[in-house]
């Protein structure tokens, strides 16, 4: 039987079932008049017919019929990305321009499935031939391939909004934005053409703006724009996004209103802009194949030597020589001049080379003190019992690409303690809501065992139940997204590894808290007991013997038979006093070295002055304490805010920790 050809196996109609072979008959078969085209001649007729059936799609037409991929899926999430899209873009401005930022959003009903957006920022605003291109065109953007830590970046976010809010209403954006008081203000009424994916301005008008209060705006933007959406005040919502917001952000003032005209406001509770970051060159350990043939071909550089150390950071002349050695390549090459099997070769030789990690100053941290004002002033309703000193990594890399990790926890209070903790998810300061079992930082929280930090948690896998919050802030100069609508994190190696080991460092201090808390209620109750029970054994005695009421030092310290350490901190006129008083209920005297972990800020009045200071800890002997005896030592610190530091770590050394109540043993290696 003879082969088909491919040609033939794609075009060939199905071949019958095969037939007993039939002998000829002697009459000749007559030709018919039309024959069937043969397979090739089909093939060619099916090509040609399909040649003309292609056509281009612009990215705006693409994500018009795919909304979903950016998040718009239902009307209510329509809603918090649209919100979510524009708020992001104010902070971003804002923080651009070293502004701290006013955001103002508001919700108006429009019909029975339409609602107004409308969110005003006091950034440095836009000027008036780029409108149409920042709010018109998808991929379009200042932020895309940075180098740079940001909320946006894509370019699409707030065009993709404009761009269903035309789509489920018909109705065009309004554009207002102002760079300066000398300036005109410009209202742009604005649609997407989504085939050419441009901004089509349909009326633009001058105006002089002016804010509620009827003071002319020095600078910012406002964009409004209509909605087939639905608002809801249970999770997830556009409230939840916006207080969120405030916890990472606690250097913006946000205020929200509702479709009832209802108002609420997150005030800021720092002046502190956030760490300025700086544009970084892409790293080799982070560069595949084709960017790098891109890369070679589009550089200004004449020598192969001079495009490795110019363009790439962390690569020095040493690194190059070594890797040029390796590879066999000359650094007089002519980089455009470079083969894909040269090009593969130099990258192999990279991938064999160790090199520094990037630099980090194109990421912006929270910071840990920020971090715990942000939850303290945002979930104060909650009356926690304790929160963690929020942890912030060093930043670590991910295939040439910079990140850190933050996290953060609260315990107690009004939260329902037999429900799974809240995880608050955080990407470059903004919240992630949707697709939760996705995402790298749930997978995280979920593969710890916190049944050893004292949270419930069935057979130690999954969300672990209890009444605690856990905050946890990736930033990165490219977060890995699973999809275009950002919100979850892939589930990167060194990304999980990271949230990991800040989970574990906050899962311990709230297993110290939860242990120092049961111990000193267990021997609070025993010494309560003592206490009341044994003057009254010893009244009775005496007055049965006829004898003065014994001193009663020894015998409560031979029961109790521990070093009782108790802290108090106090914030009083901008100063943060910490005293911790040691009790001694045991009938030796101990002899063992007392300290205390310090908070950020200036260090005064340190008592008893024998102190000595080892970089963030101050350390006392205690000696000579009798049974029953107390010393006190204390430290005050300023330049932190009330709730900045609420709870001392203290430490003990040289003691055998069954006898310590209110202290950890150190075990770090000075």
């Amino acid at each position: 039987m003879t082969q088909k050809t491919l040609e033939e196996a794609f075009t060939a109609p199905e071949t019958p079932p095969a037939q007993p072979p039939v002998e000829p008959e002697a009459a000749p078969v007559k030709r018919q008049n039309k024959p069937t085209p043969a397979p090739k001649r089909r093939s060619k007729l099916a090509a040609q017919k399909a040649a003309g059936e292609y056509a281009q799609t612009s990215i705006a037409k693409f994500f018009e019929k795919n909304k979903h991929i950016l998040g718009f899926n239902n009307p209510t999430q329509s809603l918090i990305t649209a919100v979510k899209e524009a708020v992001d873009n104010a902070l971003d401005a804002c923080e651009q321009a070293a502004i701290l930022p006013e955001v103002v959003v508001s919700l108006e009903k429009v019909d029975a499935d339409e609602l107004r957006v409308i969110v005003t920022d006091n950034g440095p605003g836009v000027v008036e031939e780029q409108v149409p291109h920042v709010f018109g065109r998808l991929l379009y953007g200042s932020r895309f391939g940075s180098g740079q830590q940001s909320r946006g970046q894509q370019g699409i976010g707030i065009s993709a909004a404009i761009m269903y809010g035309q789509l489920t209403t018909g109705r065009s954006a309004v554009i207002t934005s102002t760079i300066g008081a000398e300036e005109p203000a410009y209202r742009f009424v604005l649609k997407l053409d989504t085939q050419a994916n441009r901004g089509v301005v349909h009326h633009k008008e001058t105006f002089i703006w002016r804010d509620e209060e009827g003071v002319e705006m020095e600078h910012g933007t406002a964009i409004e724009m209509v909605l087939k959406a639905r608002y809801r005040e249970k999770s997830p919502s556009v409230q939840e996004y916006l207080r969120a917001t405030a916890i990472v952000n606690p250097h913006a003032n946000i205020t929200f209103t509702d479709p009832s005209g209802e108002t609420t406001r997150y005030p800021r509770v720092t002046e502190t802009q956030p760490q300025t970051t700086k544009k970084v060159k892409p790293h080799p350990h982070g560069v595949e194949l084709g960017e790098l043939l891109e890369m070679l071909h589009a550089t200004e550089s004449s020598k192969l030597d001079h495009f490795l150390r110019s363009e790439f950071s962390r690569v020095t002349t040493r690194v190059v020589k070594g890797v040029l050695e390796k590879t066999y390549l000359e650094g007089a090459t002519r980089p455009a001049d470079m083969t894909r099997l040269e090009v593969k070769r130099l990258l192999n030789g990279f991938a064999n080379t160790k090199l520094m990690a990037p630099p980090t100053d194109c990421l912006s941290p929270i910071g840990e003190l920020l971090i715990k004002k942000g939850l303290r002033s945002v979930l104060e309703q909650t009356r926690a019992e304790f929160y963690t000193q929020p942890t912030s990594r060093a930043p670590s890399v991910f295939a040439g690409t910079p990140f850190l990790v933050e996290v953060g926890m609260v315990y107690g209070g009004t939260q329902p303690r037999d429900q799974p903790v809240q995880i608050l998810r955080f990407a470059n300061r903004v919240p992630l809501l949707y697709q939760q079992g996705a995402c790298v930082i749930t997978k995280s929280v979920q593969g710890l065992d916190w049944r050893r930090y004292g949270l419930e948690q069935r057979g130690g896998k999954g969300t672990p139940i209890g009444p605690a919050i856990i905050l946890v802030h990736v930033a990165s100069t490219n977060v890995p997204f699973t999809s275009e609508a950002k919100e979850a994190i892939a589930n990167i190696g060194e990304i999980q590894e990271e949230i990991k080991r800040a989970l574990r460092a906050n899962a311990n201090q709230l297993r110290r808290h939860l242990g120092k808390q049961e111990r000193r209620k267990k021997m609070a109750d025993k010494f309560a007991l003592v206490q009341k029970v044994l003057p009254a054994m010893a009244e009775k005695s005496a007055a049965v013997v006829g004898k003065p009421v014994p001193k009663l030092d020894r015998v409560v310290a031979a029961i109790m038979d521990l070093v009782w350490i108790t802290d108090e901190v106090r914030y009083e006129n901008g100063t943060t006093r910490v005293e911790l008083t040691v009790t001694n209920y045991r009938l030796r005297q101990d002899k063992f070295k007392l300290m205390v972990s310090l908070p950020p800020g200036v260090v005064t009045r340190v008592e008893p002055e024998n102190a000595t200071r080892k970089g963030q800890r101050l350390i006392w002997p205690v000696q000579g304490l009798g049974p029953t005896e107390s010393c006190t030592m204390s430290f005050e610190v300023t330049g932190l805010e009330k709730g900045d530091y609420d709870e001392a770590q203290v430490y003990v050394t040289g003691i055998n920790p069954l006898h310590i109540l209110g202290a950890e043993v150190w075990t770090a290696v000075d």
